[in-house]
């Protein structure tokens, strides 16, 4: 059966309809209100959500006994479709900030590696085999990945924010909280009952952001974060003898290193010239003069 693998044909099909669709999104709203945009932008926050509830009813979460952990917050992107129809509101700039970086991240990490679309097992233990490229699940993974990295791009395409390189050292930190928040809900549905208490720690079933540690057939991901995490946040599960991460605590500084340098190179796509005058001004140690720094 055909499946999405990297690189392949459908592996870039689905990046060039994203590309086009952008595209499409761009031309269409650059001739209409500032109102109009900011509505049209909320309506694909709330798409996103429905799409998030709805996904229940479609194979192969079916096959899930209780469906309804799914829609919790079980993983970042989750987290993020969730939480997007507040923080579209807020004033708080450094929440608009992780909004923007979160998402734009989210969505382009998902396109380069959609590891879900190519994996045969689905929610850490049921097998599924191949999935077929256009498998309904498949499309809505993208569509919904998708939107997590549109709607954040055209908040910044039509300046409906601004992020600064003096305020990006916190994007980071707020990850790390979304990461206790999935730990929390991981431990709740578990309590419950919703999820066999034998797969909580569990690197290799559920394990959802890898919060309990990379995955065995990710070891690739796991020697790229592993080189920052210290072997002593590295347990044997004393009942079922597996090897897991310390929850969330291994993340930290793999979360700083690797979330600092996503959110400096979006501070040099869209905060440019007060991000090489933040360097120039740190390698000098000079004070700051410029008006940016009233962006903190």
């Amino acid at each position: 059966m055909e499946q999405i693998q990297l690189f392949n044909f459908y592996y870039f099909l689905y990046i060039a309809i994203a590309v086009l669709f952008t595209i499409i999104s761009v031309k269409f709203l650059d001739h209409k209100t500032d109102k109009f945009r900011r509505r049209f932008i909320f309506s694909l926050i709330m798409i996103n959500l429905i799409i998030h509830f709805l996904k229940v009813v479609i194979y192969p979460y079916t096959l899930v006994d209780h469906v309804w952990t799914k829609v919790t917050f079980e993983n970042i992107c989750a987290s993020s479709v969730l939480l997007f129809p507040f923080l579209y509101f807020v004033k708080n700039k450094t929440l608009k900030d992780y909004m923007i970086m979160v998402g734009i991240a989210s969505g382009v990490i998902t396109f380069v590696v959609p590891l879900d679309a190519m994996s045969s097992i689905f929610n850490g233990s049921i097998s599924i085999g191949p999935r077929a490229p256009f498998l309904l699940e498949n499309i809505r993974f993208y569509f919904a990945h998708y939107l997590l990295f549109l709607i954040p791009f055209l908040m910044m395409h039509y300046k409906m924010h601004e992020i600064s390189i003096r305020r990006a050292y916190r994007a980071p930190f707020m990850l790390i909280l979304i990461f206790l928040i999935i730990f929390i809900n991981e431990l709740v549905i578990t309590a419950l009952g919703w999820v066999p208490k034998e797969h909580l720690f569990d690197p290799n079933r559920r394990n959802p952001s890898f919060i309990f540690g990379p995955k065995e057939q990710f070891s690739g991901l796991g020697m790229i974060a592993g080189i920052f995490v210290p072997s002593f946040l590295m347990l044997t599960h004393p009942v079922y003898e597996f090897t897991f991460y310390v929850p969330v605590i291994w993340l930290i500084l793999p979360t700083i290193v690797y979330g600092g340098l996503i959110a400096f190179v979006l501070c040099l796509i869209y905060d440019k010239e007060d991000t090489l005058l933040f360097l120039k001004q740190l390698v000098s140690s000079k004070p700051i003069k410029s008006e940016e720094s009233q962006k903190i």
